[in-house]
């Protein structure tokens, strides 16, 4: 059943439900879609938290439930930014993150960090492993989650702040990616709420995220590792 959040906040002209009926209905609703919201960020922490098989295991279950609630949610593929609807009208996001992510280059030469793109193998195909991260995280950010705080809260830039925040706390500890994550989704999210479409805006996310991981130290970043993974990553001299 397509939530009555969608459209419907007050009592419905010409129902025959009671009024006492509709407000249980309402507040049904929006517990179930705040649980939602509570059970997927519990399960993204207890997989950031957990190290080999656990966490493997968690990694999948988020997954799962997460395409699976958004499945059960009814929401269409324009809702989702997954269309082709606003993906011209959004790559203006792309050259942007190109500038903001050459500034991160330029000042990473003149202070001498830069290095080369970590991990194994060859490196365009790391960084491309990243570009189609990138793009699930802005679904994850964007079409689930922004998606139902939306419909909880509405189509405000608090909303959009309130899952930047959701977002950000995802990469405690990190002394880097907090604060750019917090501003950084913040700006995704509103990018979404404009255009709708994830695409050019997960390219946008590696442009920044990967030049953040050649230009900042490694005893700050430690490889762009958030949760029980920061803790455990050993500079090598």
């Amino acid at each position: 059943m397509k939530s009555k959040l969608n459209s419907v906040w007050d009592y419905p002209a010409g129902s025959n439900m009671s009024t006492s009926t509709w407000k249980f209905e309402l507040e049904t609703e929006k517990a179930h879609l705040w649980a939602q919201i509570g059970v997927v960020f519990l399960l993204i922490e207890l997989a950031l938290w957990t190290v080999g098989s656990v966490q493997k295991i968690f990694s999948l279950v988020a997954l799962v439930v997460i395409f699976g609630l958004t499945i059960a949610n009814r929401h269409s593929p324009r809702e989702l930014g997954i269309g082709s609807e606003g993906f011209w009208r959004a790559t203006i996001a792309i050259p942007i993150a190109f500038l903001v992510a050459g500034g991160f280059l330029a000042v990473g030469a003149w202070a001498g960090t830069l290095r080369v793109l970590f991990g194994h193998g060859s490196v365009a195909l790391h960084a491309l492993g990243y570009a189609v991260w990138s793009i699930e995280q802005e679904f994850i950010l964007n079409s689930f989650f922004y998606m139902l705080l939306e419909r909880l809260l509405g189509n405000t830039h608090r909303t959009a702040f309130l899952a930047a925040l959701l977002f950000s706390f995802a990469h405690i500890p990190n002394p880097i990616l907090v604060p750019a994550t917090l501003l950084g989704g913040w700006l995704f999210v509103e990018g979404f709420r404009r255009w709708r479409n994830i695409y050019p805006l997960g390219i946008a996310h590696a442009a920044l995220g990967l030049s953040l991981a050649v230009t900042v130290p490694d005893p700050w970043m430690h490889h762009m590792r958030v949760g029980l993974s920061f803790f455990r990553f050993h500079i090598h001299v």
